[in-house]
C-alpha cells in the first residue's frame, strides 16, 4: 500500500478511528455508526424512528471517518473482530468500497500480531461483550459467564491446547469499548503466566499509537464476497484468520460434506459464533443472516444456505425463569393444539437433537418444512429450526445437529 490508509475498526462494540491523533467522532456520526454496528446482521435499521438501510448507514458512517482529511478515505483498511462471520465482513467491505479507491479488509488479530511485531502463529485473546475469542490456526471462543474465574481457566486451558504446552508470547486484545475487559484481561494474564506463558495487552490506545506502521506486505488478493459488479475500487480482503474455523470450545466441528439442490447435503462451509441476544451458536460462516418479522411463526433469526434458499435455520429465544423442559413441552403443546391441524406435526415432548434432551416437532409449510428443537439452557429457552425441501432433511442434518449441540446461553 501506498500514503496514508485510514484504519478503521469496526467492532467490537463501537465503529471508530485507529490511525489519528484523536478517535472522537461527531455525535451525529457516533449515532449513525452506532445503529449500524447493532443492525449488520439485518436489512434495515431504524434510526430516529424511521427505517434506513443499513447498508446506507454504514456508508454514510464510513464516509464521515476521514481523519480531518477528506482525501484519507480514498485508502481505507478496515480491520473486524476475528469471530465474525463472512456475511458482517461483508456488510462492513461492500459499504467501505463504495467511498474508498483502495480498500483493505482485515481481521483484528492481524492487525494486533502486527503492531506487537510478533509471528503471525502467536495466540491473540480477543475479548468481547459476551464471548472470548482465541484466535490461532482456528478461532475458538468461550461464553462470558457470570463466573469470571471458570471462563479464565477455560481460555488459559484452550491456549495451553494451542501452544502444545510450550512456552509462548500470548497477545490479550481488551478494546474500551468491551465492558469489564481490562478486569478480565488482568485475570487472564495472570492465569496465563501462572502456566509459564508470556503476555502483551493491547489497548485502544496502543492499537492508534502504532496504526500507522502497520503496512501491508501482501500482495493483492482477488476480491472476497463483494460483487465487482456493483464495487469499482480496488478492494483487498485477506482471509487470514477470517477464513479459519470458528468451533466453540467443547463442540465439535462440523462435518464438510460436499452437495448441491435437491436432497444431497449442501456444500459445507466454514463455521462461525453466531451471538444474538442471550444465545451463542455454530452456525455455517457463509450463510446469510437476517431478522425474519414477518410471515408465519415467531420473529426469529433466520440462517440461510447461499447454494439453496429453501435449506435454513431459524433462532428464537426466550426468557423463562424458572421453567423446566416439562413446563415448555406444555406450553408448546398448548399453542399446537390450537393451529390448524397438520401443520405441526410429530410432537415430542421427550425428544432428542445431537444427543440433547428437547421438545422436537415438525412445521410443514408447502415448500419447506422444519424440524423444530426446542432446549432450556438455565433461564433461556432456545428453538432452533432446521428447514429443507419436503424429503430432503439431509441437506440441513449435520447443520443442524452442530447447531444444536453448540448451542448455549451466554448471559
Amino acid at each position: 500500500m501506498n500514503g496514508h490508509h485510514a484504519t478503521i475498526a469496526a467492532g467490537p462494540g463501537m465503529v471508530h478511528r485507529l490511525c489519528c491523533a484523536t478517535s472522537t467522532v461527531a455525535d451525529g456520526t457516533s449515532e449513525i455508526l452506532h445503529a449500524a454496528l447493532n443492525a449488520i446482521d439485518d436489512q434495515v435499521a431504524l434510526v430516529d424512528g424511521l427505517p434506513v438501510a443499513v447498508d446506507r448507514l454504514w456508508r454514510r458512517g464510513l464516509r464521515s471517518l476521514d481523519c480531518g482529511n477528506p482525501q484519507a478515505r480514498k485508502a481505507i483498511r478496515i480491520v473486524h473482530p476475528s469471530w465474525w462471520s463472512s456475511s458482517r465482513v461483508d456488510v462492513v467491505a461492500a459499504a467501505a468500497a463504495a467511498v474508498s479507491d483502495d480498500l483493505e479488509v482485515r481481521p483484528r488479530s492481524w492487525l494486533i500480531r502486527r503492531v506487537s511485531k510478533v509471528e503471525p502463529e502467536v495466540p491473540v485473546v480477543e475479548i468481547a461483550e459476551r464471548l472470548i475469542a482465541i484466535v490461532g490456526d482456528d478461532v475458538v471462543a468461550v461464553a462470558r459467564r457470570a463466573d469470571p474465574q471458570s471462563v479464565v481457566e477455560e481460555v488459559v486451558g484452550l491456549v495451553d491446547e494451542m501452544t502444545c504446552g510450550t512456552t509462548a508470547t500470548v497477545l490479550i486484545d481488551l478494546p474500551d469499548s468491551v465492558t469489564g475487559a481490562r478486569e478480565l484481561a488482568t485475570l487472564l494474564a495472570g492465569g496465563l503466566r501462572r502456566r509459564g506463558q508470556r503476555t502483551v495487552r493491547v489497548d485502544d490506545a496502543r492499537l492508534s499509537r502504532l496504526a500507522l506502521s502497520a503496512t501491508s506486505d501482501v500482495d493483492q488478493a482477488p476480491p472476497s464476497g463483494v460483487d465487482p459488479g456493483r464495487v469499482q475500487s480496488r478492494i483487498r480482503m485477506f482471509a487470514g484468520l477470517a477464513a479459519a474455523t470458528v468451533v466453540l470450545a467443547a463442540t465439535v466441528p462440523a462435518i464438510a460434506v460436499g452437495g448441491h439442490r435437491g436432497v444431497d447435503p449442501v456444500a459445507a462451509a466454514p463455521t462461525t459464533i453466531l451471538v444474538e441476544g442471550r444465545v451463542a451458536l455454530t452456525v455455517p460462516a457463509n450463510w446469510t443472516t437476517q431478522r425474519v418479522i414477518a410471515g408465519p411463526g415467531s420473529a426469529r433469526l433466520q440462517v440461510t444456505s447461499q447454494s439453496d434458499r429453501e435449506v435454513a435455520l431459524h433462532i428464537t429465544q426466550s426468557l423463562i425463569p424458572d421453567e423446566t423442559l416439562s413446563t415448555t413441552a406444555d406450553r408448546l403443546k398448548l399453542a399446537i393444539d390450537g393451529e390448524p391441524a397438520g401443520v405441526f406435526v410429530d410432537f415430542n415432548p421427550s425428544g432428542f437433537t445431537a444427543g440433547r434432551p428437547a421438545v422436537t416437532y415438525r412445521e410443514v409449510r408447502a415448500s419447506h418444512h422444519v424440524r423444530w428443537t426446542v432446549l432450556v439452557d438455565g433461564p433461556v429457552r432456545i428453538s432452533i429450526g432446521c428447514q429443507s425441501r419436503p424429503g430432503g432433511e439431509d441437506a440441513v442434518r449435520d447443520v443442524c445437529e452442530e447447531a444444536v449441540r453448540s448451542a448455549h446461553a451466554i448471559a
